[in-house]
Protein backbone atom coordinates (compact mmCIF):
# COMPACT_ATOMS: atom_id res chain seq x y z
CA UNK A 1 0.00 0.00 0.00
CA UNK A 2 2.69 2.29 0.85
CA UNK A 3 3.96 2.04 -2.37
CA UNK A 4 1.03 2.68 -4.12
CA UNK A 5 0.50 6.31 -2.41
CA UNK A 6 2.83 8.26 -4.49
CA UNK A 7 1.33 6.45 -8.11
CA UNK A 8 -2.00 7.65 -7.03
CA UNK A 9 -0.81 11.38 -5.89
CA UNK A 10 0.65 11.63 -9.22
CA UNK A 11 -2.65 10.38 -11.00
CA UNK A 12 -4.34 12.39 -8.91
CA UNK A 13 -2.44 15.88 -10.02
CA UNK A 14 -2.53 14.78 -13.90
CA UNK A 15 -6.66 14.61 -13.17
CA UNK A 16 -6.55 17.96 -11.71
CA UNK A 17 -4.22 19.78 -14.44
CA UNK A 18 -6.54 17.99 -16.89
CA UNK A 19 -10.19 18.95 -15.34
CA UNK A 20 -9.07 22.12 -15.08
CA UNK A 21 -7.53 22.66 -18.73
CA UNK A 22 -11.36 21.66 -19.65
CA UNK A 23 -13.01 23.76 -17.75
CA UNK A 24 -11.19 26.90 -18.88
CA UNK A 25 -13.15 29.97 -19.98
CA UNK A 26 -13.41 30.66 -23.85
CA UNK A 27 -12.10 34.23 -23.47
CA UNK A 28 -9.06 33.04 -22.82
CA UNK A 29 -8.12 31.00 -25.91
CA UNK A 30 -9.94 33.52 -28.36
CA UNK A 31 -8.26 36.16 -30.64
CA UNK A 32 -7.53 39.59 -28.80
CA UNK A 33 -10.01 42.44 -29.95
CA UNK A 34 -7.77 44.23 -31.16
CA UNK A 35 -5.46 41.56 -33.70
CA UNK A 36 -9.07 40.45 -34.82
CA UNK A 37 -9.63 44.35 -36.10
CA UNK A 38 -6.28 44.87 -37.45
CA UNK A 39 -7.43 41.53 -40.09
CA UNK A 40 -10.67 43.70 -41.06
CA UNK A 41 -10.87 44.71 -44.77
CA UNK A 42 -11.70 48.70 -45.18
CA UNK A 43 -13.56 48.66 -48.65
CA UNK A 44 -12.17 51.18 -51.16
CA UNK A 45 -12.81 54.73 -51.82
CA UNK A 46 -15.12 54.46 -54.69
CA UNK A 47 -13.74 57.88 -56.20
CA UNK A 48 -15.46 59.74 -59.89
CA UNK A 49 -13.19 62.44 -61.51
CA UNK A 50 -14.85 65.52 -63.71
CA UNK A 51 -12.80 67.50 -65.30
CA UNK A 52 -10.90 69.35 -68.44
CA UNK A 53 -7.47 68.42 -69.22
CA UNK A 54 -5.77 68.38 -66.26
CA UNK A 55 -7.83 65.46 -65.84
CA UNK A 56 -8.76 63.78 -69.35
CA UNK A 57 -5.04 62.40 -70.07
CA UNK A 58 -2.86 62.46 -72.61
CA UNK A 59 -5.58 61.60 -75.12
CA UNK A 60 -7.38 64.62 -74.15
CA UNK A 61 -10.81 62.51 -73.36
CA UNK A 62 -11.34 60.61 -70.41
CA UNK A 63 -13.05 57.81 -71.79
CA UNK A 64 -10.40 56.72 -73.55
CA UNK A 65 -8.79 55.20 -69.65
CA UNK A 66 -6.61 56.37 -67.99
CA UNK A 67 -2.75 57.36 -68.71
CA UNK A 68 0.45 58.18 -67.97
CA UNK A 69 -0.79 62.28 -67.90
CA UNK A 70 -3.99 61.53 -65.88
CA UNK A 71 -3.44 62.22 -62.10
CA UNK A 72 -5.71 59.30 -61.44
CA UNK A 73 -3.46 57.18 -62.65
CA UNK A 74 -1.29 57.81 -59.68
CA UNK A 75 -3.84 57.98 -57.37
CA UNK A 76 -6.03 54.88 -57.93
CA UNK A 77 -5.52 51.54 -56.08
CA UNK A 78 -4.62 50.93 -52.35
CA UNK A 79 -7.65 52.50 -50.77
CA UNK A 80 -9.12 53.97 -53.91
CA UNK A 81 -11.24 52.52 -56.65
CA UNK A 82 -11.46 54.33 -59.77
CA UNK A 83 -14.78 54.14 -61.07
CA UNK A 84 -15.58 56.36 -63.83
CA UNK A 85 -16.44 60.47 -64.87
CA UNK A 86 -16.43 62.23 -67.81
CA UNK A 87 -13.52 64.63 -68.58
CA UNK A 88 -12.26 66.40 -71.77
CA UNK A 89 -9.80 68.85 -73.18
CA UNK A 90 -11.02 72.81 -73.24
CA UNK A 91 -14.52 71.38 -71.30
CA UNK A 92 -15.97 74.42 -69.58
CA UNK A 93 -17.44 73.29 -66.07
CA UNK A 94 -21.27 74.17 -67.89
CA UNK A 95 -20.10 71.45 -70.72
CA UNK A 96 -19.49 69.14 -68.39
CA UNK A 97 -22.66 69.45 -66.64
CA UNK A 98 -24.37 68.68 -69.90
CA UNK A 99 -22.18 65.54 -71.03
CA UNK A 100 -21.61 63.75 -67.48
CA UNK A 101 -23.85 60.81 -66.49
CA UNK A 102 -24.92 58.99 -63.75
CA UNK A 103 -22.61 56.56 -61.35
CA UNK A 104 -24.19 54.31 -58.86
CA UNK A 105 -22.22 54.37 -55.08
CA UNK A 106 -19.60 57.20 -55.63
CA UNK A 107 -17.86 57.95 -52.44
CA UNK A 108 -16.26 60.60 -53.27
CA UNK A 109 -16.73 62.99 -55.98
CA UNK A 110 -13.51 65.32 -57.76
CA UNK A 111 -14.67 67.98 -59.53
CA UNK A 112 -11.45 70.52 -61.16
CA UNK A 113 -12.84 72.59 -63.51
CA UNK A 114 -12.55 76.15 -64.20
CA UNK A 115 -9.35 76.77 -66.61
CA UNK A 116 -11.65 76.91 -69.72
CA UNK A 117 -13.93 79.04 -67.96
CA UNK A 118 -10.83 81.37 -67.72
CA UNK A 119 -9.92 81.01 -71.14
CA UNK A 120 -13.41 82.00 -72.74
CA UNK A 121 -14.03 84.72 -70.44
CA UNK A 122 -17.31 82.77 -68.04
CA UNK A 123 -17.35 84.24 -64.45
CA UNK A 124 -17.63 81.97 -61.79
CA UNK A 125 -21.32 83.45 -61.40
CA UNK A 126 -22.22 82.13 -64.68
CA UNK A 127 -21.20 78.93 -63.99
CA UNK A 128 -22.50 78.09 -59.93
CA UNK A 129 -25.03 76.54 -61.99
CA UNK A 130 -22.58 73.95 -64.16
CA UNK A 131 -21.38 73.01 -60.45
CA UNK A 132 -24.47 72.15 -58.96
CA UNK A 133 -25.66 69.84 -61.97
CA UNK A 134 -22.76 67.61 -61.90
CA UNK A 135 -23.45 66.97 -58.31
CA UNK A 136 -27.10 66.75 -58.41
CA UNK A 137 -25.99 63.65 -61.40
CA UNK A 138 -23.28 61.99 -59.93
CA UNK A 139 -24.69 61.88 -56.14
CA UNK A 140 -21.75 61.22 -54.32
CA UNK A 141 -21.63 60.79 -50.56
CA UNK A 142 -18.81 63.11 -50.54
CA UNK A 143 -18.03 66.30 -52.68
CA UNK A 144 -14.73 67.56 -53.31
CA UNK A 145 -13.79 70.67 -55.58
CA UNK A 146 -10.02 71.30 -56.43
CA UNK A 147 -8.43 74.83 -57.13
CA UNK A 148 -7.10 75.13 -60.76
CA UNK A 149 -3.91 75.65 -61.26
CA UNK A 150 -2.02 78.64 -62.21
CA UNK A 151 -2.96 79.75 -65.38
CA UNK A 152 -0.22 82.24 -66.78
CA UNK A 153 -2.02 83.53 -70.17
CA UNK A 154 -4.79 84.90 -67.77
CA UNK A 155 -3.19 85.09 -64.34
CA UNK A 156 -5.32 87.66 -62.65
CA UNK A 157 -8.73 86.37 -64.01
CA UNK A 158 -7.65 82.62 -62.90
CA UNK A 159 -7.57 84.03 -59.24
CA UNK A 160 -10.12 85.93 -59.35
CA UNK A 161 -12.23 82.73 -60.43
CA UNK A 162 -10.48 80.43 -57.84
CA UNK A 163 -11.26 83.17 -54.90
CA UNK A 164 -14.64 83.00 -56.08
CA UNK A 165 -14.87 79.22 -56.49
CA UNK A 166 -13.56 78.92 -53.18
CA UNK A 167 -16.37 80.57 -51.59
CA UNK A 168 -18.63 78.64 -53.74
CA UNK A 169 -17.62 75.52 -52.34
CA UNK A 170 -17.73 76.76 -49.11
CA UNK A 171 -21.11 78.01 -49.12
CA UNK A 172 -22.49 74.64 -50.51
CA UNK A 173 -21.11 72.60 -47.61
CA UNK A 174 -18.29 70.51 -50.09
CA UNK A 175 -15.07 70.15 -48.76
CA UNK A 176 -12.09 72.15 -50.96
CA UNK A 177 -8.93 70.83 -51.80
CA UNK A 178 -5.52 72.54 -52.65
CA UNK A 179 -3.57 69.18 -54.78
CA UNK A 180 -1.76 72.54 -56.99
CA UNK A 181 0.14 73.73 -53.72
CA UNK A 182 2.70 70.97 -54.48
CA UNK A 183 3.24 73.19 -57.77
CA UNK A 184 2.70 76.68 -56.86
CA UNK A 185 5.49 78.79 -55.95
CA UNK A 186 3.33 81.96 -55.47
CA UNK A 187 0.62 82.93 -57.71
CA UNK A 188 2.92 81.38 -60.44
CA UNK A 189 3.95 77.57 -61.26
CA UNK A 190 6.95 76.44 -59.12
CA UNK A 191 10.32 75.94 -61.59
CA UNK A 192 10.09 72.93 -64.07
CA UNK A 193 6.05 71.72 -63.47
CA UNK A 194 4.82 73.71 -66.39
CA UNK A 195 6.47 74.35 -69.74
CA UNK A 196 3.35 75.65 -71.55
CA UNK A 197 2.00 77.82 -68.02
CA UNK A 198 -1.42 75.82 -68.03
CA UNK A 199 -0.95 71.98 -67.65
CA UNK A 200 1.65 70.36 -65.61
CA UNK A 201 4.64 69.35 -67.57
CA UNK A 202 4.48 65.71 -68.35
CA UNK A 203 4.27 62.30 -66.65
CA UNK A 204 6.53 63.04 -63.69
CA UNK A 205 4.79 65.90 -62.82
CA UNK A 206 1.07 64.58 -62.84
CA UNK A 207 2.59 61.64 -60.65
CA UNK A 208 3.52 64.21 -58.41
CA UNK A 209 0.01 65.96 -58.69
CA UNK A 210 -1.88 62.42 -58.65
CA UNK A 211 0.16 61.57 -55.50
CA UNK A 212 -1.22 64.92 -53.67
CA UNK A 213 -4.73 64.31 -55.03
CA UNK A 214 -3.94 60.55 -53.25
CA UNK A 215 -3.45 61.69 -49.72
CA UNK A 216 -6.60 64.88 -49.70
CA UNK A 217 -9.18 62.11 -51.15
CA UNK A 218 -8.02 59.41 -48.65
CA UNK A 219 -8.26 62.07 -45.99
CA UNK A 220 -11.83 62.14 -46.59
CA UNK A 221 -12.73 58.73 -44.22
CA UNK A 222 -12.67 61.52 -41.68
CA UNK A 223 -15.24 63.81 -42.93
CA UNK A 224 -18.99 63.38 -43.25
CA UNK A 225 -20.90 62.94 -46.00
CA UNK A 226 -21.53 66.02 -47.88
CA UNK A 227 -25.10 64.94 -49.37
CA UNK A 228 -28.18 64.25 -46.69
Amino acid sequence: MRRSLPLLLVLGLLAALVGAFVIMPASTVTEPPRAAEATRTVAPLRVAIVGDSLSAGRSRFLGNGLDDESWMSYANGDGIEFVGGWARAGATPDEMAAAVQPIPDVDVLVILAGTNAVRTGRTMAQETGAYERIVRVIRPKRVLVSSIPPYRAHAEAALRYGEALRRFVGERGWEWIDPWAIARDGDDWAEGFSTDGTHPAGPAQYEVLGESFRRLILETRMLPSALS
